[in-house]
């Protein structure tokens, strides 16, 4: 039974450093603005850590050019409350150079130190919606 309960113990310590630490969720999908003929690619950016704010400063997409999202609707630095979600956009025409743009999706987070999140599809997007982060 003390086995049990310093397990116990243990582990609940090594979930809450998991929990406290800094971390991001890049999602990027391919869209279009309601009524509009020309695509888009969105960079869905969430803070998923439970009790830190985290501070996005850059996103880009790693092609050869780079390609960096720089929009006035949605100035960058950006500070993300724990669960608060960031979205931005750009035309795809602009990434037609590009191959598998949905993991070439980059974030650069100040935290501690800067660390680079990469991106992934975002496969649970709905055929019409919002865009988050006003």
């Amino acid at each position: 039974m003390a086995d049990e309960g310093i397990l116990l113990e243990v582990t609940d310590r090594l979930r809450a450093l998991q929990q406290a630490r800094w971390r991001l969720r890049v999602l990027v999908h391919r869209g279009f603005f309601q009524g509009g003929p020309v695509p888009f690619y969105f960079v869905k950016v969430t803070n998923l850590s439970s009790a830190r704010d985290v501070v996005i400063t850059h996103v880009w997409f790693e092609a050869a050019p780079p390609v960096h999202l720089l929009l006035k609707e949605r100035p960058l630095p950006k500070r993300l409350r724990p669960d608060e979600t960031w979205e931005a956009w750009i035309p795809a025409a602009d990434l037609a150079h590009a191959q598998d743009v949905e993991r070439l999706g980059r974030v650069l987070m100040t935290a501690r130190r800067n660390r680079v999140v990469k991106s992934r599809p975002n496969m649970e997007t709905p055929p019409a919606g919002f865009v988050p982060g006003a």
